[in-house]
């Protein structure tokens, strides 16, 4: 029997991967079936079973590959000595999230999948986990920012990480339901956020004219 190349076993896991995000996307996790994806991906029980057990499986295997491109910029800044900027970080997850097979369906297929945590305890723990590493890495970019001097020291670097994590699923939500985010427009308004001043004082405060 020839040997199974590394190169046939991933191209043969993107195709599977592929199949259930289309069919995800059509259908619905919760609607899905395994059988769906047999005949979705034209490989039968046997050849699908030997890569994923279950449906967790597959979505599993989607937010990996969807977290190790994000996490390959949060790391590229991380390794720079330069003082780090959230709001190019945010552009890259934006970016990788617009760029994703499917475009606009990737969305919706989060969408999906992120109500069907609500009563899937595996699928809620995984997504909890993913939102972790996510977490973690911008955590670790506010701490050296406000060693920097670039973020205010006076809030709490959980309390920046929390908030700078929850606008990829903002970016995605959007997507999906409206069709009209941007990963240009989202970085564009948030770089404006991120570098906003304090106003000027007025009235009293000013200095008396000489």
């Amino acid at each position: 029997m020839p040997r199974v190349t590394q190169p046939y076993r991933d191209a043969r896991r993107r195709q599977i991967v592929s199949a259930a995000r289309r069919c995800f996307t059509r259908s619905g996790f919760h609607a899905t079936s395994m059988q769906d994806i047999f005949a979705e991906s034209g490989l039968s029980a046997g050849a699908v079973y030997g890569y994923f057990a279950s449906k967790e499986a597959l979505v599993e295997a989607i937010v990996t590959d969807v977290l190790a491109e994000i996490t390959t910029g949060f790391d590229a800044v991380l390794a720079d000595d330069a003082p780090p900027r959230p709001g190019d970080v945010l552009q890259h997850v934006f970016e990788v999230l617009e760029q994703q097979e499917g475009g606009r369906d990737f969305a919706c297929l989060a969408v999906q999948v992120w109500a069907e945590a609500l009563r899937n305890p595996a699928l809620r723990a995984l997504l909890a986990d993913a939102y972790e590493q996510v977490r973690v890495k911008f955590l670790r970019l506010v701490e050296r920012g406000r060693q920097a001097g670039s973020l205010d020291p006076a809030v709490p670097a959980e309390d920046v990480a929390r908030a700078l994590t929850a606008l990829g699923p903002a970016f995605l939500f959007q997507r999906a339901l409206l069709d009209s985010a941007d990963a240009r427009v989202f970085h564009s308004g948030l770089s404006a956020v991120l570098s906003a001043r304090s106003p000027a004082p007025v009235g009293g405060d000013q200095p008396a004219a000489s």
